[in-house]
């Protein structure tokens, strides 16, 4: 991956990766690059599968893979010992890496283990091409592999520098929310190691970790861009007062639809900031389109596709690189304006009910448009519309209802709106479809 080059270049002083245990610098990284090799990849066949709980020692892994050119799987840490056999088994891995018990922040290769699933050994169907697979639960939070070329993220990346596509990740002291074992996450790094940034992760995988990372006082004085889905800056805003980024000069989304509320709360307490919302589906871990905006004004609620992708609107957004004929079925359902891409919902999200089909997302941005919650889930039981909702404390049902009846069809207003205190979300935010 031509990404390597560019690193092979770095101070070996300055500091790459940053927890809230302890800071990295390139040449830590780079000696344990060449040990991983040493101890893990004298077999070049083998399929490796990373379950690794510290994301620093998560992330030296992925990258001893990747420059590498090995096939690995980034499992889940806490997942199902049955799932994770037969995640394992689909993958035909044959080397399982995990971190030895109590790893100190100074970690080595010495520090993790590994142990050989013997019965697949035999029968493992090795890949043509090297490839990465990532674990995805979706909106449904049933998990599924996805697989991933080390091409399609070099020639991606590539396109990005090229193109300049991304020029907010550039020279950033950045916090990326996303866990790395998700595509989001993953892709983040790569794209901010890419443009020269500092990359601050919490070490446990967990919002308790992200939050405990970002209520150290010198932490909140150095970020200066955060990547994030919408779920977790509702959280962030709950604890304005307590976490504030004094020098943050960008705001990056990916995951759901981004309410204009939401913008304009962060707005608010961020004045000089510029954002960007990013398309993107796991089986593609990087960038497809942008909305990169300034002014909320400016907020077109569409994406300008990336020059490395063709985009085809049927039934479904399929995206094809230009360099591989292989085309991705999205799920998603949209259409081009002036030559951007407008999503409008997930093709699987689509409700049936009554006869009719609707959009939920559709449904919770117009529940949320009235300004009266904080947080909607809209799903059918018995074929009816059920909306749960957080109120605010403005909330008015019969208001609310009035605003529904005057921005909705018949057909999707809800049958029942119900007061509850959470709202079922997947380990990434994404609110779990019933």
């Amino acid at each position: 991956m031509l990404l390597y080059n560019f690193l092979a270049n770095r101070k070996p002083d300055a500091i790459y990766l940053q927890t809230d245990k302890a800071a990295y610098t390139y040449a830590e990284w780079f000696s344990f690059v060449n040990d991983f090799e040493k101890q893990f990849l004298a077999n070049t066949n083998e399929i490796i599968a990373l379950k690794i709980k510290d994301q620093a020692l998560l992330a030296f892994c992925n990258w001893s893979c990747i420059i590498h050119r090995k096939t690995f799987v980034l499992l889940p840490f806490e997942i199902d010992r049955n799932l994770e056999e037969s995640l394992l088994l689909e993958a035909s891995c044959t080397l399982v890496i995990t971190p030895k018990e109590h790893v100190s922040s100074a970690f080595t290769v010495n520090d993790l283990t590994s142990y050989r699933i013997k019965e697949q050994t035999a029968t493992a169907e090795q890949p043509n091409l090297a490839k990465i697979g990532f674990v995805s639960s979706g909106t449904t939070g049933i998990p599924k592999l996805i697989w991933n070329t080390h091409q399609q993220i070099g020639v991606s990346l590539e396109s990005i520098r090229m193109n300049d596509c991304m020029p907010y990740c550039n020279d950033q002291h950045v916090l990326i929310s996303p866990f790395l074992t998700h595509s989001y996450g993953f892709s983040a790094l790569l794209e901010y190691t890419q443009g020269n940034s500092t990359i601050y992760i919490p070490s446990e995988a967990t919002f308790a970790g992200i939050f405990r990372l970002m209520a150290k006082k010198e932490v909140q004085s150095k970020i200066t861009a955060i990547e994030g889905v919408p779920y977790f800056y509702k959280q962030l805003l709950v604890f304005k007062k307590k976490i504030h980024f004094s020098n943050l000069k960008h705001i990056s989304f990916g995951g759901d639809f981004v309410h204009d509320s939401l913008l304009k709360s962060l707005r608010e307490v961020y004045l000089d900031v510029s954002f960007s919302v990013r398309y993107g589906v796991s089986e593609i871990p990087s960038v497809i389109g942008l909305n990169t905006f300034t002014r909320l004004e400016d907020n077109t609620n569409s994406y300008t596709i990336l020059p490395i992708y063709n985009i085809d609107i049927t039934d479904e957004i399929v995206i094809q690189n230009m360099y591989d004929t292989t085309e991705i079925a999205t799920g998603d359902i949209g259409f081009m304006e002036t030559g951007r891409l407008c999503i409008i919902d997930r093709k699987a999200s689509f409700l049936k009910v009554k006869g009719y089909k609707v959009s939920p997302n559709h449904i919770e941005k117009v529940c949320l448009d009235a300004e009266m919650i904080q947080d909607v889930q809209v799903f059918t039981k018995n074929d009816a519309l059920i909306a749960h909702i957080i109120p605010l404390e403005n909330y008015d049902k019969v208001a609310l209802k009035n605003y529904l009846r005057s921005h909705l069809p018949t057909y999707a207003l809800p049958d029942s709106i119900k007061e509850v205190k959470t709202i079922e979300r997947t380990n990434t935010g994404k609110i779990i479809r019933k």
